[in-house]
């Protein structure tokens, strides 16, 4: 179906009232801002979506070919309601204001014949079709390369972009197979994502910097100097400030703003053709926001306002996915999920991890989405473990179990703050401090107090993840108290599990309306090692009812072994191989007669105090990472090779990976003795060359690479070993790859040769 249409103005910029810049939002009064947030916050419609979103994304056709209807049935079978679509631009309007929906009619017919619902993925740039051939001005980065995305304010692309969207959205949203929309703007999910460098300083943008930026957020270059130290004689000449640069918070502060405005004014035109349910896909991590402009507050706000489901990308990331859990139930909006398959090898532990933290987002959950459908070895593996999964998910209820502690993060830095908390490691510090201590503590964020979704005084403690900043000093001030280390957190919010050790199992509860009873979703997620231990499970810190509890396991209906505990307790024995799932019911009452009871129970010794890894072995206790990788920008590429007579790993050389730096990364079994040791006892061995020598770099409370002993060879082309001490460790799995330690090669022009290690410990 051709169809042409007349494109009209559409608003570019919201009128002050409407829209207030971020430098007036955070110099503004309380009650001023209030009023602010009240004005531009509010849901227009509060009623969340309908629940039960359970997709699975695809590309736009199959080759060519519509989806058919055995394709959509083919779901349906399998629980799915929804199919995703990425949608080409190039394919839907060939030419400007021509508009061919043949295609797109044919699959929303088929799926609706199918008993799904199709779900287009509109993408300005980044996916394939996208942008269209006709739109020519791209983005510039930050290094002054010509980007992918087109030039964000350039106002014709823009313009064209919206009515793209919304003529296409008029046609189909009243079709049977019309399930949702998603909206996206700039460079995939991820807005000023683009390469070398990030996106914004296209000539468009820097000139709506100029001309509309500044003058609608400092009024006169008067205002702009005194708040800046400067002397400039007009806004023109305010430097659009790369990273590093002078003035550069200021820009960042622009392009901050600018997602906001743009994706606010972008579901504002779709509102006005479409009721129907409505995505955000937030594509990246905690700390990508002060360069991609991608900060979750952002989208939760405009989701509240718009009545939109918020879908978080890296959802296998605890600690993303407990911040998005947290900010579902301070913004009171409907949180999906999505996982990004990685590498082959990790996929079933990774799918684990993510479908267990589903319950972090109760009672906002708003189902799952698998990416992608496309016959890769990501759907051979993963979608199979995603659909046996499925009915689990489906039967979720409840909440997850929440205490009066938070976690704050300073998110400032993405508004333009430069002195504001850093957000690298935040999120792996957050997983980190769960892992070891499985309690329904919230995360808070700055953003979610300035926009008045949360407030400190609700919370007995807060503990800080990336410094001190003007909130949390006034918590303090008015009597709430500001923790300073993790280990504080056990006495302001109970744990809800006890685990034997980290990082291979986790225990995600949903806590019934009623707190009468618990679902547990029991997660063993290391690609590499089993877990054998305990799950202890502690009714207070459930928010259930005292009283006396027992564990069933709902996908076998029966009580596994258990011993209930003075304190109301209950404590279950766990053996469980990698990449595994179960599902328990927490249920008031004794055990059923004839439960078995364990001799000892919680366990909490046992582990091997010494582990090895060999090349070309499997097993030991150690784990080399990435063997057989080839991520071009990588640090820890390992090539399997024969030296000197003898199995091999090697690092990748700079000039192979494009890397400043080669490592070898190392994962060492968290249920050893070793993982929980503060001083360990390393054997390395190494092919000694000449000019090349390594340092071991570990995990340490504070700085997950603390810098130990340097190895340095004879450099006589041999096979040597080396016996280093370890001393203050605190293996955590912080480093890239979620290594324990590495070693890191003194020489990265040249091999790197390790044939094994082994770490021993006394049992400290």
């Amino acid at each position: 179906m051709l169809r042409t249409v007349r494109r009209g103005a559409i608003p570019l910029l919201c009128s002050i009232a409407a829209t207030v810049s971020p430098t007036q939002y955070a110099t503004a009064q309380p009650a001023h801002r209030a009023a602010v947030t009240s004005a531009i916050a509010q849901p227009a419609n509060t009623r969340h979506q309908s629940a039960g979103y359970w997709a699975t994304q695809f590309q736009f056709d199959n080759n060519g070919t519509p989806w058919s209807v055995a394709d959509f049935a083919a779901l349906k079978a399998k629980g799915i309601n929804r199919a995703e679509i990425n949608m080409p631009w190039s394919k839907i309007e060939p030419s400007r204001g021509t508009f061919d929906f043949t295609e797109l009619d044919q699959e929303l017919a088929n799926a609706a014949a199918g008993g799904v619902q199709l779900v287009p993925i509109f993408w300005q740039s980044g996916w394939r079709g996208s942008p269209v051939t006709w739109e020519t001005n791209h983005e510039v980065t930050s290094t002054g390369a010509t980007g992918v995305a087109l030039a964000w304010w350039d106002l014709t692309e823009q313009n064209d972009y919206f009515t793209y969207v919304t003529s296409t959205l008029a046609h189909i949203a009243h079709q049977p197979g019309y399930g949702g929309a998603f909206l996206d703007y700039g460079h995939l999910d991820a807005q000023w994502l683009d390469t070398p460098g990030v996106g914004g300083w296209a000539p468009a943008d820097i000139e709506y910097f100029h001309t509309h930026w500044l003058p609608a957020t400092y009024r006169s270059i008067g205002a702009f100097n005194a708040k800046n130290s400067t002397t400039y004689t007009s806004f023109g000449q305010v430097p659009a400030g790369v990273p590093g640069a002078p003035l550069a918070g200021v820009y960042q502060a622009f392009r901050q703003w600018s997602v906001q405005d743009t994706y606010d004014r972008l579901t504002a035109a779709v509102r006005k053709v479409t009721s129907g349910p409505l995505y955000y896909y937030f594509g990246g991590h905690i700390s990508n926001a002060p360069q991609l402009g991608d900060l979750p507050d952002v989208f939760f706000l405009l989701a509240r306002k718009y009545n939109v489901t918020v879908v978080e990308d890296a959802a296998n990331s605890a600690g993303l996915s407990l911040l998005f859990g947290s900010l579902g139930r301070a913004y009171h909006v409907p949180v999906a999920q999505e996982w990004t398959v990685t590498t082959d090898p990790v996929i079933p532990a990774q799918a684990a991890q993510w479908l267990s933290d589903y319950a972090m987002t109760l009672p906002n959950g708003g189902g799952e989405d698998f990416f992608i459908h496309d016959g890769t070895s990501k759907d051979v593996i993963g979608f199979p473990i995603f659909t046996r999964w499925l009915p689990v998910l489906q039967g979720l209820s409840g909440s997850y179990p929440t205490q009066p502690v938070a976690v704050y993060i300073d998110d400032s830095q993405a508004r333009g703050n430069t002195s504001g908390g850093s957000l690298n490691g935040v999120e792996n510090n957050i997983t980190a401090l769960w892992d070891g201590y499985q309690a329904g503590f919230a995360v808070v964020t700055s953003e979610e107090i300035a926009n008045h979704a949360d407030r400190l005084s609700r919370y007995r403690a807060v503990l800080p993840m990336n410094g001190v900043d003007a909130n949390l000093t006034a918590y303090q001030q008015r009597g709430g108290t500001l923790l300073t280390a993790s280990s504080q957190l056990s006495q302001y919010a109970p744990a809800y599990a006890d685990l034997t050790s980290q990082h291979t199992l986790q225990v995600v509860p949903a806590t019934a309306k009623n707190h009468r009873s618990a679902s547990i979703t029991v997660a063993e997620i290391s690609p590499y090692f089993g877990y054998t231990g305990s799950v202890t499970l502690h009714p207070n810190g459930l928010n259930l009812a005292s009283g006396t509890y027992h564990v069933v396991d709902q996908l076998t209906g029966l009580a596994p072994a258990q011993q209930a505990l003075p304190d109301g307790s209950v404590c279950v024995p766990v053996t469980m191989a990698s990449a595994q799932l179960d599902q328990w019911k927490l249920l008031p009452g004794a055990a059923p007669a004839g439960t078995p009871v364990p001799e000892t129970c919680p366990v909490t010794n046992g582990g091997a105090t010494s582990v090895s890894a060999t090349a070309g072995q499997s097993g030991g206790g150690v784990m080399f990472l990435n063997v057989g990788a080839t991520g071009q920008g990588a640090d820890g590429n390992l090539t399997a090779v024969t030296q000197g007579g003898l199995p091999a790993y090697t690092t990748w050389t700079s000039k192979q990976s494009g890397a400043a730096a080669a490592n070898v990364y190392l994962q060492v079994d968290p249920s050893s003795q070793v993982a929980k040791a503060s001083t360990v006892t390393a054997n390395i061995t190494y092919w000694s060359v000449a000019g090349q020598n390594f340092q071991v770099q570990y995990n340490a409370p504070g700085n997950p690479y603390l810098g130990g002993p340097t190895v340095v060879g004879s450099g006589t082309g041999s096979w040597q070993t080396a016996t280093v001490t370890l001393t203050g460790v605190q293996f955590n799995e912080l480093q890239n790859l979620a290594a324990d330690l590495r070693l890191a090669a003194s020489d990265p022009t040249q091999p790197l040769y390790i044939g094994g290690a082994t770490l021993s410990t006394t049992g400290n």
